[in-house]
C-alpha cells in the first residue's frame, strides 16, 4: 500500500496541568509507525497553571496548541479539538498516556477490513496500567487459632490491616510511590481512620500488584501493617517461592522489602480497559479492569463502547452524532456519545493489537468531591438523553431511593455516636435539586436523539447484561 493510500488522521490530547506526562506522550506519538506528514497532532489545553504550553511549544514545536481560558473539561476539550482536526479519522488518548508505535496502524485496519456498510464508527485499543506488575500473595494465618471478628450476625474474615504501603526503584532520588500500587484480590473495601488515613484489611489471602518502574533495579516495598489476631503468620509469596515470612501482631510493624531483578521473569501487566460494557441498571465497568493481562482479550470483538483514554473515531459518526454533550465535563461523556452512535446504527469494534500505556486519573483523583459528582450525575443524564421512557422513570426512582437510604443510614451511625465520613450524602442532595432544572433543560436533547434513532431500543438492550 502506498503512502498515498495512507488517511491523514488527527490526534487529540487535552491537558490540564499534565505538564509531567507530556514528554512521555510525545515522544511515543513521534514514534508511531505512520507517515509524519500524514499526521496532525492536537493539544488543547484547559488553562493549565504549570507551564504546559510553554514546554510544548518549546520541546514539541510540530503540535497545534488550542489554549482554553479556562478549564472546559474533557469534553468540551476534545470538542475544541475536533473542530480543527483535519483528519478522516481521529484519535483520542489521555495526557497521562503512552502509545505504542502501532497503536493507529492497528486501530486503522479495522475501518479499512469492513466494507462500506458496516457502519464502523469508533475502534479503541487495549488500555494496560502504565507499569508492568509483580503479583505478591499475602498468605496469613492464626497461629493460635483466635476467632475472627464478628460483624453483627455475618463473620467478617480479617487477615492483616495494611495502613500504608509504597514502592520505589531501589536508586537514590526516586520518590516513594502509594497510589500505583494496586489491590487486585482478597481485600475488604477500604477504609479510614479518625484522622483520614486510608487502611485495607485482608480477608485471609490476598494477592497485591506492585510496580516495577526500573526493570534493571530491584523494586523496594515498605508496609505498615498489624494482625487484628495476634500473633498471627504473614508469608508474602511470588510466583512459588516466599520473599519473607513475618509474624505479625497488634502493633503497627514497618516492614521494608526488596524484590530483585530475577523476580521480574513473573511480571504482566494489568489491564485498564478492554472496551466498556453497561449492566441493566446502566452502570458501566470496563472489561477486565484490574485484572492480569494474560491474554483473556485476545481477539477483535464488537463492544458497546470504548474507554475515553484512548480511541480511533470516523468523523462520519461524529458529523451523523454530534459531538461530546459540552455540559457533561468529565465522566460519561464517553459512554453518552457511543449509546447516542448506537442508536444512528453505528458500531465500535475493540482490538487487542493496538496498546496503550495509561496512569489512570494522572488529572484527577479517583472518587474526589468533582469525580463523585460528575459521575452520579451524568449517568443520570445520559439515561434521560438516550434511554427508554421506562428506563428514565426507574433510574431516577433508584437514585431517590438511594439518596434515602443512604442518609438514614448516616444519620443512624451519628445516633449511635459513630461519625463517618460520606461526603457523596451532600453530593446526593445535590444533585438531586439540580434535576428539577436539568430535566427540563435536557429535553430538547432527548426528543432530538429520540426521534432521530435509527435502530430500537431492544438492540440496545441486548448489550446491557448484569456484571459477573
Amino acid at each position: 500500500m502506498s503512502q498515498e493510500d495512507d488517511p491523514l488522521i488527527s490526534i487529540i490530547t487535552v491537558n490540564w496541568n499534565g505538564k509531567k506526562y507530556l514528554a512521555d506522550l510525545f515522544a511515543s506519538l513521534e514514534e508511531l509507525n505512520y507517515p509524519r506528514n500524514r499526521l496532525q497532532i492536537i493539544m488543547v489545553d484547559n488553562a493549565s497553571t504549570d507551564g504546559s504550553v510553554r514546554y510544548v511549544k518549546k520541546k514539541f514545536p510540530h503540535v497545534e496548541i488550542v489554549e482554553l481560558r479556562e478549564n472546559m473539561g474533557y469534553a468540551e476539550g476534545n470538542n475544541e479539538g475536533f473542530r480543527i482536526a483535519r483528519g478522516k479519522y481521529i484519535a483520542l488518548i489521555n495526557n497521562d498516556c503512552i502509545a505504542d508505535p502501532d497503536w493507529l496502524c492497528e486501530m486503522l485496519s479495522i475501518f479499512r477490513k469492513s466494507s462500506d456498510d458496516a457502519k464502523i464508527g469508533a475502534v479503541g485499543p487495549k488500555v494496560v496500567f502504565y507499569w508492568p506488575y509483580i503479583s505478591l500473595q499475602l498468605l496469613s494465618g492464626s497461629i493460635n487459632n483466635k476467632p475472627e471478628k464478628r460483624l453483627g450476625k455475618n463473620i467478617r474474615r480479617l487477615g492483616v490491616k495494611i495502613q500504608e504501603a509504597k514502592a520505589r526503584s531501589n536508586s537514590s532520588g526516586n520518590k516513594w510511590r502509594s497510589s500505583e500500587i494496586k489491590y487486585i484480590e482478597g481485600f475488604h473495601m477500604p477504609e479510614t481512620d479518625d484522622r483520614g488515613r486510608i487502611f485495607r484489611w485482608t480477608q485471609g489471602n490476598a494477592v497485591m500488584a506492585v510496580p516495577v518502574f526500573n526493570t534493571e533495579k530491584a523494586t523496594c516495598l515498605e508496609l505498615k501493617i498489624s494482625s487484628k489476631i495476634s500473633p498471627n503468620n504473614l508469608k508474602i509469596v511470588i510466583g512459588e517461592e516466599i520473599l519473607e515470612e513475618i509474624k505479625l501482631g497488634k502493633r503497627v510493624k514497618k516492614i521494608k522489602l526488596k524484590i530483585p531483578v530475577e523476580f521480574y521473569t513473573h511480571k504482566r501487566d494489568i489491564i485498564n480497559s478492554c472496551g466498556v460494557k453497561i449492566n441493566r441498571s446502566f452502570y458501566s465497568r470496563d472489561r477486565g479492569f484490574m485484572n492480569f493481562d494474560d491474554g483473556q482479550y485476545g481477539r477483535v470483538e464488537e463492544i458497546f463502547a470504548l474507554s475515553g483514554s484512548s480511541f480511533m473515531v470516523d468523523r462520519d459518526m461524529l458529523e451523523d452524532t454530534g459531538y461530546f454533550d459540552p455540559y457533561f465535563f468529565t465522566y460519561y461523556e464517553d459512554i453518552d456519545l457511543f449509546w447516542r452512535a448506537r442508536l444512528k446504527g453505528w458500531k465500535h469494534f475493540f482490538t487487542p493489537n493496538a496498546l496503550v500505556r495509561h496512569h489512570h486519573c494522572g488529572s484527577d483523583q479517583e472518587w474526589s468531591y468533582a469525580f463523585t459528582y460528575n459521575v452520579l450525575r451524568n449517568r443520570l443524564l445520559m439515561i434521560y438523553k438516550c434511554g427508554w421512557p421506562l428506563a428514565v422513570l426507574r433510574s431516577v426512582a433508584a437514585f431517590i431511593a438511594a439518596k434515602a437510604i443512604h442518609t438514614l443510614f448516616y444519620l443512624g451511625q451519628l445516633i449511635r455516636g459513630r461519625k463517618i465520613s460520606r461526603m457523596d450524602i451532600g453530593i446526593r442532595f445535590k444533585i438531586f435539586f439540580r434535576l428539577f432544572y436539568l430535566l427540563p433543560v435536557f429535553l430538547p436533547k432527548r426528543m432530538q436523539i429520540r426521534s432521530g434513532k435509527r435502530i430500537r431500543d431492544w438492540q440496545i438492550k441486548e448489550w446491557f447484561r448484569d456484571f459477573k
